[in-house]
């Protein structure tokens, strides 16, 4: 979070941005005629904005040309700061074609950086940087320009239609900066001398250190390069994760939130993506999102690669019978491990598992094994049930596949206990050894640890996969609920449905699952039947997800082995049949705490 002071090249020395902050003394602005920009001088040269020359002087009444002053607001914006590297490459290749006719030999990164950020126009760049008029001098009137965007402010600047300026010389400034001249001088970036703005005048050198003194007071901005995680309109708060530190910042109705360099709604910013965010002090200004889509895991096999001026395509398919092949496009210099050392594309076989994981729509690392692999002494972490897949997460002593997610074959093979079992009655918590196929985990040996405890409910919830956080001995944990879990209302049999945030229960568990639990609770027990959309359909587990009304969560419909589905016309079908959109009625009773269908009667969506 820190800001990054990169030096101007060579060639802009007099104004450049050094690399650290150093005591300056400069020989010719000392003298009573100097009290009004030394100090700020020396403060700019001290954090390393601004040098002086060779000979020990600092030459504060030469001008500043429109493409210096450009810059070095812009490094003030941060265009220097290594949490935004990866928004300038960003930047670079959205805009580096606005700038091919500007004939620039220095400045590239600054300018892109400052058209990203909307502080500049594409007519800006004709305006100030084309031809000759980037080395010509920086008027007070286009500095007020650039500055006013540089803080974000034209959007409020010019709002204002009706601008009334006290400066003696009000008449004689161009209607096309009244409204900038407005905005930085009633946020006091700029005065006028004898109360003359004198906006044709050129900006010196001592000015632009007074200038940029006070916009660094009065933005103070400061960047976080890491993983959003969320964006929650709800509660005007995101979450980020840098640097392994995971924390939540609150924004404002005045925050911008972009992607890819696009003004877009908080509501649109894609769950879990690579993002840099700007603070202004303590306060969020903008959300840069570098990417449309969510960051995300493919897991494959290995069927081609490309390269094209060094830039990696490596192609997967989902599976060995798998024809399809999709390409994904690398970073340059993308790290490359297999068989858990690092290596080249080279190195990877067609066959190969592969896993690439993938931010702002590129490959950011690939991890290569062979087509067998058994994975022992792990401990599920989470267990992820989105439609037909399912996805384990471990944890492990190896360091390789510590924290690492896997797919789950659908013809999976599962043993508890040393008896044949289903996928459902793997828990978070149980320890297992995993067999992997191409990256597919194709067997599980689990075990688990049993405990019975007595506690009170914090919370719950109900959805394809139900959790309920109990607080045992004054220390909160959460459980899976998982489908044979035994519930007791009453002393009758109940569900999930009946709890409520408060009861106390005695709970007997499997590692992290909950397959006892007793109660005594006023609610009411609910059966009979439920009707609605359908969300999602899990073959594997055997159940189906369904919208019901107005209900902001699905409800659960298991199936079992006298199960039997039909269509509106009396045709018998099966699970797979069914598609996310169809209308289900279902009937049936709750089971060992689950609502389990004896009939379910589908009214397929039209197509």
């Amino acid at each position: 979070m820190k800001k990054g002071i990169v030096s101007l090249i060579a060639s802009v020395a007099a104004l450049s941005i050094a690399g650290s902050a150093f005591a300056v003394t400069f020989s010719d602005i000392k003298g009573d005629q100097f009290f009004w920009c030394a100090p700020q001088i020396e403060e700019m040269a001290g954090k390393g904005y601004i040098t002086g020359y060779e000979d020990g002087t600092f030459r504060p009444d030469e001008t500043v040309t429109k493409l210096e002053g450009i810059a070095l607001f812009a490094r003030m914006m941060g265009s220097g700061d290594k949490a935004n590297e990866d928004l300038l490459k960003t930047a670079h290749a959205q805009y580096d074609s606005a700038l091919k006719t500007a004939g620039l030999s220095w400045g590239q990164d600054e300018l892109v950086y400052m058209l990203y950020k909307g502080a500049l126009t594409a007519s800006d760049i004709t305006t100030y940087i084309a031809g000759e008029a980037k080395n010509t001098a920086l008027t007070r009137g286009e500095a007020a320009v650039i500055i006013t965007k540089a803080m974000g402010g034209e959007e409020k600047a010019t709002q204002n239609m009706s601008v009334s300026l006290e400066y003696l010389d009000a008449k004689l400034i161009p209607t096309n900066y009244l409204q900038y001249v407005k905005y930085v001088t009633d946020n006091g970036i700029m005065q006028g001398t004898d109360n003359n703005f004198n906006a044709a005048n050129s900006v010196t050198r001592a000015q632009l250190a007074v200038m940029l003194s006070r916009v660094d007071g009065k933005s103070a901005y400061s960047f976080i390069n890491g993983t959003l995680t969320n964006v929650d309109p709800g509660s005007s708060t995101i979450t980020i994760t840098a640097d392994g530190t995971t924390k939540s910042y609150s924004y404002t109705d005045d925050t911008k939130f972009k992607i890819k360099g696009d003004i877009a709604a908080a509501s649109a910013i894609p769950g879990t993506v690579a993002a840099v965010v700007q603070l202004s002090g303590d306060k969020v200004t903008e959300v840069d999102a570098m990417s449309d889509v969510a960051d995300e895991t493919i897991s494959g096999i290995f069927a081609s690669y490309n390269t094209n001026n060094g830039i990696i395509k490596i192609g997967i398919k989902e599976s060995e019978t798998d024809k399809a092949v999709k390409m994904y496009t690398c970073i340059e210099n993308v790290p490359i491990t297999y068989k858990g050392t690092p290596a080249t594309v080279r190195s990877i076989s067609n066959g190969d598992p592969v896993k690439l994981e993938l931010s702002g729509g590129l490959v950011q690392s690939v991890v290569a094994g062979e087509a067998l692999e058994t994975i022992t002494g792990a401990t599920i972490e989470d267990i992820v049930i989105d439609g037909e897949k399912v996805t384990i997460t471990i944890s492990s002593a190896d360091n390789k596949y510590n924290g690492q997610s896997y797919p789950v074959a659908s013809t999976v093979k599962v043993k508890k206990s040393n008896n044949d079992a289903e996928l459902s009655s793997i828990y978070k918590g149980d320890k297992v050894t995993l067999t992997l196929r191409y990256g597919e985990i194709t067997d599980i040996v689990a075990t688990s640890t049993y405990a019975t405890a007595n506690g009170v409910i914090e919370s719950i919830l109900i959805a394809a996969q139900p959790e309920m956080t109990v607080k045992v001995d004054g220390k909160p944990k959460t459980y899976q609920i998982p489908l044979d879990c035994a519930i007791t209302v009453n002393s009758k049999e109940g569900s999930i449905y009946d709890f409520r945030v408060g009861d106390s229960v005695s709970i007997t568990t499997q590692s992290n699952a909950i397959t006892k639990i007793a109660t005594t609770t006023g609610a009411v027990n609910i059966d009979g039947g439920v009707t609605g959309v359908v969300a999602a359909v899990n073959t594997n587990y055997g159940f189906i997800s369904i919208m019901v009304g107005s209900n902001e969560y699905p409800v659960t419909v298991f199936k079992n082995a006298k199960t039997t589905f039909i269509t509106s016309d009396g045709k018998t079908i099966d699970l797979k049949s069914i598609k996310p959109g169809d209308t289900v009625q279902c009937n049936g009773s709750t089971t060992n705490g689950a609502f389990v269908a004896t009939l379910v009667m589908v009214t397929k969506a039209a197509n």
